[in-house]
């Protein structure tokens, strides 16, 4: 083991003694029906099993925050005790809209992490029959309770871009995002896939990294790990 994991590994240990973790999770398709042309099994959940998922935690002590706020306590906070969680809706499914307003009634905060190329109503990622949110659907979301942060332009792995492209769907993204109310400046990679040079360009456009990686989230500046619910 290299001495620097070593050190990050002694560093984790010590900061779960006096930081309790906020999870931060990761979804996709929360709604009634399976496609297996649109969707896979793993990103999908049936309404009624998130339902019951989500009130048990809360049911257990759980408290649902924006991703804004825990971003601040991950960054701030010198002792946590309170169990904390986000939820995060990648790509921007029209299924969105079967579970958004039961949330809202909640009074539940979720991200929705966007690829700006499909709100045309045209484009898509994998074949014709997905269905994502429109342009003038997510820009009419005003509600207190969601933020909208970037996907990407395309759904692409930073890694298989060049420096350009990936500039180059940073500026598109952000270019159309930025003009929602409930825009956030952070960035979730899709996939998961980064690198040090993408991470340095977010970080000096002022944006946040998002990573999806099942690891805890304790206090580690502009670090945001993810996990699927």
């Amino acid at each position: 083991m290299k001495i620097e994991d070593f050190i990050l590994k002694i560093k984790r240990k010590c900061m779960k003694l006096r930081l309790q973790p906020i999870r931060v999770f990761c979804l996709h398709h929360v709604c009634e029906t399976y496609d297996e042309s649109t969707m896979y099994y793993d990103d999908w959940m049936q309404i009624d099993k998130f339902k019951a998922k989500v009130l048990s935690m809360q049911q257990e002590g759980v408290e649902f925050i924006s991703l804004k706020e825990a971003y601040i306590k991950i960054t701030n906070d010198k002792f946590r005790n309170r169990k904390y969680a986000v939820l995060t809706f990648d790509d921007g499914y029209a299924s969105l809209k079967e579970i958004l307003p039961w949330l809202e009634k909640q009074k539940i905060p979720v991200t929705l992490f966007i690829n700006g190329k499909y709100l045309d109503g045209k484009s898509y990622r994998k074949n014709p029959k997905e269905q994502y949110l429109s342009k003038d659907e997510l820009f009419a979301m005003k509600s207190q309770f969601i933020e909208i942060g970037s996907h990407g332009w395309e759904h692409k792995r930073a890694t298989e871009m060049t420096a350009e492209e990936f500039a180059e769907s940073v500026k598109r993204n952000i270019g159309l995002l930025s003009g929602h109310p409930n825009y956030i400046p952070f960035w979730a990679y899709t996939y998961g896939s980064h690198s040090n040079n993408t991470d340095d360009y977010l970080h000096r456009q002022g944006l946040v990294s998002i990573y999806i990686d099942g690891m805890k989230n304790y206090k580690e500046i502009k670090v945001i790990h993810r996990e699927l619910l």
